[in-house]
């Protein structure tokens, strides 16, 4: 009883500390939630190290699992993380859609799995996400959400070209900013607010917008205002070139050429390179077209698209003014240095060099005329310089080839000599076996030559049986080795065989260790029993001829139970060979005993074994 007593006292005071360690930890936990909470707005990349802090986030489960999986796609959303599915949202999500403990949890994971759906670039899913965590944060009256909710979509919808729409759900959000005085938030709305007036070519409101994000920057000193006046730059420029085109009656090409522009200070590039190509296609001045090439360049450095960038320069190069040229020769030259062509960059940088000169000194048509023939010859010589640089690769590449072919052929002739010393000696030990085979087949003609003389003599007899045996397997074993040999003589280009008769012995032998190592699939052919009552013949002194002569009618069954016994086969190992049972083993060799004419109470394995 003192026992039982003592044991449920250890597994109290056990359980208690486990109690208490656990709950340790989920306050630790729950404490570590709360400092990433409080600096996630502020300092993002503090609440995304103290989640990367926390042991073992995998063993984590229920309502804290849930928690970390929504913190850590918060987290990672505002340090501007890339997410490549929605597995860890989901699963906050999926926890608080079942449980249904916490309707302003339930609502941030929707926001959050939206914005994932976002980066994703699945904006149907996105804007259902949303408007769900919408329906639940106008119940709650939580502004600041609501805010954020109207920006995804108003991003949503002027990505769609639904401009009213998205017009609405900004205004939405800068009211709700201005309510809670976020100053940064309302200039980030009104932001959205004259870019989608700038894709509307609505000037006064795009600009009004502008100067009201711009107030507010100036006021509070942040550093968007530089960004606000870069804007509004490209406002005013693209808003008076449309202006001069219209009063001066300009074509649609230098209208596509100002918005390729445009796009291009908006570092929106894909659309830059819309509306450039566009202008080049539709210019038929050569001159101009040459402009148009200048920008396109120009543009796809910018993209990094090398090729491309260097076809639309080296095409502006051709053009007649010089400050083209200068500008192509510039940019070929930052192209090349950059994927580190220092050749060719030294060579663009002179003709820029030479050009910029050239028209500082240019005072009449003859210097320009002469500016032309010099950059004709420069030309020219940049030509012959790859003439020369040509030659010496294919000198340098031909020497390299001629050696590698010398190589080749000294390893093919060194490998010819070793493969001829190993051909003579694989010749040689095939000669050694088959002079042995020949001495061990005469003494075996000289046994069976003075058989008749010890027919009597029982005991002599048996001797020379094993005497006969053991030279047939030592025939066989060399004959193996000289097939070996001979296949390896063949593989390095030699045309010495072995004899066609000892390749039955080799497969019987084969099959022979195969059925002792129980590796044998399936039955017997006719044809392999044959083979392996041959090999018995040549081992044990015609071992199958002489049972036959003792009991003609014994069946091939028969002949193979007796050749396995002799080998030194069990009886399980007899019942695995035939896929039968015991019994039937023990009838066969009962069977066996009459038909050989012995006794049922003699040993019929000790008999074969002696025969």
């Amino acid at each position: 009883m003192k026992t039982s007593f003592s044991i449920r006292i250890a597994f109290f005071f056990i359980l208690s500390f486990l109690i208490v360690s656990c709950h340790r930890d989920m306050d630790a936990l729950n404490m570590t939630f709360s400092k990433v909470e409080k600096c996630m707005d502020l300092c993002p990349d503090s609440a995304l190290n103290l989640l990367k802090g926390i042991p073992e986030p995998e063993k984590l489960w229920g309502e804290s699992q849930a928690t970390y999986a929504l913190l850590m796609t918060q987290a990672m959303d505002k340090n501007y993380m890339k997410f490549s599915s929605d597995s860890l949202i989901a699963l906050a999500l999926n926890y608080y859609t079942i449980t249904q403990t916490s309707p302003v949890m339930y609502a941030k994971a929707l926001f959050y799995h939206g914005r994932v759906m976002l980066e994703l670039d699945k904006e149907e899913e996105a804007l259902k996400f949303f408007l769900a965590a919408k329906d639940i944060y106008e119940r709650t009256k939580d502004h600041k959400m609501l805010a954020l909710i109207a920006e995804e979509v108003g991003m949503i919808n002027r990505k769609q070209d639904l401009y009213d729409d998205a017009l609405t759900n900004f205004r939405e959000a800068l009211t709700a900013y201005k309510q809670l005085k976020d100053s940064l938030s309302v200039i980030s709305a009104s932001l959205n607010i004259a870019r989608v007036y700038l894709f509307k070519s609505e000037w006064d409101s795009c600009s009004l917008y502008y100067n009201n994000a711009l107030e507010i920057a100036v006021q509070k000193n942040y550093l968007s205002e530089i960004t606000i006046l870069h804007e509004l730059g490209i406002l005013y420029r693209y808003n008076n070139a449309l202006e001069i085109a219209v009063k001066k009656n300009l074509s649609e090409i230098s209208i596509l050429h100002e918005l390729g522009i445009l796009y291009r200070s908006m570092q929106e590039l894909s659309e830059a390179e819309r509306y450039f190509l566009a202008a080049y296609e539709k210019e038929t001045d050569e001159e101009k077209k040459y402009m148009e090439c200048l920008s396109l360049g120009y543009l796809y450095m910018q993209m990094g698209q090398t090729e491309n960038a260097r076809k639309y320069l080296m095409m502006s190069a051709n053009s007649s003014k010089a400050y083209t040229q200068i500008s192509a020769y510039d940019c070929l030259y930052f192209l090349e240095k950059d994927i580190d062509n220092f050749e060719e960059a030294i060579v663009y940088h002179e003709l820029a060099d030479s050009i910029t000169n050239a028209m500082e000194e240019l005072n009449s048509r003859e210097l320009i005329a002469s500016l032309q023939k010099k950059y004709e010859n420069e030309k020219l010589r940049n030509d012959n310089l790859q003439m020369k640089v040509r030659y010496t690769n294919f000198i340098l590449w031909g020497t390299i080839a001629f050696l590698f072919v010398v190589a080749c052929m000294c390893y093919y002739y060194y490998k010819n000599r070793n493969n001829k010393k190993k051909i003579a000696e694989i010749e040689l030990q095939i000669q050694e076996n088959e002079e042995e085979i020949e001495r061990y087949q005469q003494e075996i003609e000289d046994i069976q030559i003075s058989k008749d003389q010890v027919l009597k003599e029982n005991l002599v007899l048996e001797e020379n049986r094993t005497k006969v045996g053991e030279l047939n397997g030592k025939i066989v074993l060399l004959t193996m080795q000289n097939k070996t040999l001979s296949e390896h003589l063949k593989e390095l280009g030699g045309e010495l065989n072995v004899g066609i008769s000892s390749g039955s012995f080799i497969h019987a032998f084969r099959l022979l260790l195969a059925i002792k190592e129980g590796t044998l699939r399936g039955k017997l052919s006719n044809e392999e029993r044959q083979k392996l009552f041959s090999l018995f013949d040549l081992i044990y002194w015609n071992y199958v001829s002489r049972l036959l002569e003792r009991a003609p009618t014994l069946t091939k069954h028969d002949l193979e139970i007796c050749c396995f016994l002799k080998f030194g086969l069990t009886h399980e190992e007899l019942s695995c060979i035939f896929h039968t049972t015991s019994d039937s083993v023990t009838r066969a060799k009962g069977r066996l005993k009459g038909r050989l004419g012995i006794s049922p109470q003699d040993d019929l394995d000790l008999f074969l074994k002696e025969f």
